[in-house]
């Protein structure tokens, strides 16, 4: 049952991962037609609205939204209908009060920027957005993510894909932001129709000792988000927008881009797996989870390994392909900045783990001194050394922050040598594969199309062929593996595992 418990809240997971995933590949498209259309400046000034506008939703807008999901799924999990009911009712007033705020401090930024109505676009964008999601956290909290998410895909899809129409049409900036007003009134509505056929009858407001409580929590969401914002979401912009020019906001924000990709995915997987993990190690009190910790340690340290190999090596030629030659620039850093990668996807796991747990203070702790470093060294760095001091502060705040919550976590949880023999075999392999696909690129030559596609294939056949041959990853990881992914993605072990399929089909227990 523990195995199925986990498989099954893994899947559930996997709709949001998707939303998350998904959208950025076509946020991707956007910036390439952005570049090639409007040139690198403009790019700079979109990806800051979009920062901006980000950060402000994030610490204003979901620090409520999340905060709500939370209390009103308990309420929901006790079936206690009044409160739910009233909760939903304050949640829509916070969403709109919050949303008006945040919209108008977006806009309030178009009086000294040089694309006046993609900011007041962007405002009404957010406002929009708060709305919607006062109703899409009562659809979570009665129903789970997949309520919502397939709605998030669709939407953030459609939006990226109309904005790259519009702008081959020969639209500006502020079309992009333009189409985005549509859409989320669209997704805004749906939502709205849903909720109200499924809520029930109204009830009273809630008194003020139910909402100190509230309050309290919504501020540790308020810091959680923010410090997130500093250490994850490229606050070195922001120092780049004020002490360098637009193209260098693009150069770090198409480098950033593409790390972006490269972490999203095992990062999220790491926060959609981590209820099924702690649902299954729950009964074995706490050493069972520590095992299932272990083992997603020792994934996650594989997965940064190989990723921060590939970005090296093929990324570059991504960003001279797609985006052409006017971003070289963003070309030469990504090599520096995808070194970042390593520490992120075993950070969020960590993250994950305490967060399910119901303990945010060593999220805190360790990610407000990633926070201080960041912006103390991009401080410091960015307005003598522009986009190479804004690689510097981010590499040394995921460093800084990934270390302290990994010792924190082994001393508390996980124990020692979590992942030293795995991180020696991924890192082994990932200079082997990495090294072998730049000699193989090196020595044929030409454009970036061929480069990218004879260094990517060179990488996957000397990873495959080294899993295969001596098991990049340990068989009892890999059946714990299959235990908890979809049953399809099984066959894709044999390579990684070193073993046969028909063995890693047994019966699965899994251990620590």
């Amino acid at each position: 049952m523990a195995t199925l418990s986990r498989r099954a809240t893994f899947a559930g997971g996997l709709w949001d991962v998707a939303a998350l995933v998904f959208p950025l590949f076509t946020t991707l498209l956007l910036s390439v037609v952005i570049a090639r259309q409007l040139g690198s400046s403009a790019l700079g000034e979109q990806s800051l609205i979009a920062y901006v506008a980000s950060l402000v939703a994030s610490v204003v807008i979901f620090a409520a939204s999340s905060c709500a999901i939370q209390v009103m799924a308990s309420s929901h999990g006790r079936e206690d209908a009044a409160q739910l009911a009233s909760l939903g009712r304050l949640s829509r007033r916070v969403h709109l009060v919050t949303g008006v705020l945040a919209g108008l401090g977006i806009a309030s930024v178009a009086t000294f920027r040089p694309e006046p109505m993609a900011w007041v676009l962007m405002g009404l964008v957010t406002l929009i957005d708060a709305v919607g999601w006062s109703y899409g956290t009562s659809l979570i909290a009665r129903h789970g993510w997949r309520a919502v998410s397939p709605l998030r895909l669709v939407s953030q899809t459609v939006a990226a894909l109309l904005s790259v129409a519009a702008l081959l049409a020969g639209g500006g900036l502020a079309w992009i932001f333009a189409v985005q007003v549509l859409v989320s009134l669209s997704l805004a509505w749906v939502l709205r129709e849903r909720d109200r056929r499924d809520s029930g009858p109204g009830a009273a407001a809630l008194s003020r000792a139910e909402l100190r409580p509230l309050i309290r929590l919504w501020l540790l969401f308020v810091l959680s988000m923010l410090l997130s914002q500093i250490v994850d979401k490229r606050m070195e912009l922001l120092f780049l927008a004020a002490f360098g020019s637009a193209h260098e906001v693009a150069v770090y924000a198409v480098a950033f881009s593409l790390v972006t990709v490269a972490v999203t995915i095992p990062s999220s997987l790491a926060g959609a797996a981590i209820p099924g993990i702690a649902a299954a190690g729950a009964a074995d009190a706490g050493a069972g989870l520590a095992g299932h910790l272990r083992r997603a340690s020792r994934l996650a340290t594989m997965a940064a390994c190989l990723l921060t190999a590939a970005l090296i090596v093929l990324g570059p030629s991504a960003v001279v392909l797609f985006w052409g030659a006017a971003l070289q620039d963003a070309a030469d850093v990504l090599p520096w900045m995808a070194i970042s990668v390593l520490f992120v996807p075993i950070r969020v796991l960590y993250n994950a783990y305490w967060t399910g747990v119901g303990r945010l203070a060593p999220v805190l702790a360790t990610g407000g001194v990633g926070a201080v470093v960041d912006l103390v060294a991009a401080a410091l760095l960015v307005p003598a050394f522009g986009i190479a001091g804004a690689v510097v502060a981010n590499v040394a705040a995921q460093v800084v922050t990934c270390g302290l919550l990994v010792a924190h976590t082994r001393r508390q949880v996980v124990g020692r040598g979590a992942a030293g023999g795995q991180l020696l075999r991924s890192a082994a392999v990932s200079v082997l594969a990495g090294g072998t696909a730049w000699l193989a690129a090196a020595a044929v030559g030409g454009g970036p199309l061929l480069t990218l596609v004879l260094g990517a294939l060179t990488f996957l056949v000397v990873v495959l062929a080294v899993g295969l041959a001596v098991g990049l990853v340990s068989f009892e990881d890999a059946d714990w593996l299959v235990s908890t992914l979809p049953g399809a993605v099984g066959p894709v072990l044999v390579f990684f595992g070193g073993h046969r399929w028909a063995a890693s089909r047994r019966t699965l227990v899994p251990t620590g």
